[in-house]
C-alpha cells in the first residue's frame, strides 16, 4: 500500500493531480497549510508532493518535510507555465514572490527536494517512490514476443520460434510497446520486469 501526501491549494489542478495519481497510490491525503502538512507527516507517507504555486509557501513546505521527516522523499511539482516575474538580483525570494519555473526547480533542489517535475512530467506516476506498480495486460502472443526480446532474439528469430510471419511479430511488438508505454525493445523489457510481467 503506497501513500502520497499532497501539499497544494484546493484547486482544479490539485484535483487533476490526485485523479492522475489515484491509480498508483492507495492513500492520497491532501493538505493546504503547513500545520496540516506537519501533522500528515506523522502518518509516514511514502512520498510527499509539493505543488509549486505562485507564492513561496511551497518552499517552507519542503523545509518542513526535510526537518520533520528527512527520510521521506519530497518532489516539487510545477504548474503549467505562466508569465512569472523574474527574481532579479535578489538572492532569496521574499514572501509571496512569484518565482519562475526554472528558479523554482533550482530552489527545490537547494531546499532538499528529491526532484522537480514540470507540468506534464507525471505521465508515468508509477515511477514515483512508494507507488503501487501498474500491471499492463498483454495477450499471450504479446507475452511470447516480449519473452523473445528478453532473450535478445530478433523479430525474425522470434517469428521462427513461434512459427509466425515476421510482420505478425512486428504487429505484436508495436501493440506491446503501446500498452507498456515503451519506446524501444530495451525499454519494453525493463518495463516488463518493473510491472512483474517478467521474472
Amino acid at each position: 500500500m503506497g501513500s502520497c501526501l499532497v501539499f497544494a491549494g484546493p484547486t482544479p489542478a490539485r484535483d487533476r493531480l490526485v485523479a492522475h495519481l489515484s491509480s498508483v497510490f492507495d492513500e492520497l491525503p491532501c493538505v493546504d497549510d503547513l500545520p496540516g502538512l506537519v501533522a500528515g507527516l506523522g502518518d509516514r507517507p511514502d512520498v510527499v508532493l509539493v505543488g509549486a504555486d505562485d507564492g513561496s509557501a511551497w518552499m517552507e513546505a519542503v523545509r518542513q518535510v526535510r526537518r520533520h521527516a528527512p527520510e521521506t522523499p519530497v518532489l516539487v511539482v510545477g504548474e503549467a507555465p505562466d508569465p512569472f516575474d523574474a527574481l532579479g538580483d535578489r538572492a532569496v525570494p521574499e514572501p509571496d514572490t512569484v518565482v519562475p519555473e526554472d528558479e523554482r526547480a533550482a530552489w527545490a533542489m537547494r531546499l532538499g527536494a528529491r526532484g522537480f517535475l514540470r507540468a506534464g512530467d507525471l505521465a508515468d506516476p508509477s515511477a514515483l517512490p512508494g507507488a503501487r506498480p501498474v500491471t499492463t495486460e498483454l495477450s499471450e502472443r504479446e507475452m511470447d514476443v516480449l519473452l523473445g526480446m528478453t532473450e535478445g532474439l530478433s523479430n525474425a528469430e522470434i517469428a521462427a520460434e513461434l512459427v509466425l510471419a515476421e510482420d505478425t511479430v512486428k504487429t505484436h511488438a508495436r501493440r506491446l510497446f503501446r500498452k507498456l508505454g515503451a519506446g524501444d525493445r530495451a525499454d519494453a523489457v525493463a518495463r516488463g520486469f518493473r510491472q512483474g510481467l517478467l521474472r
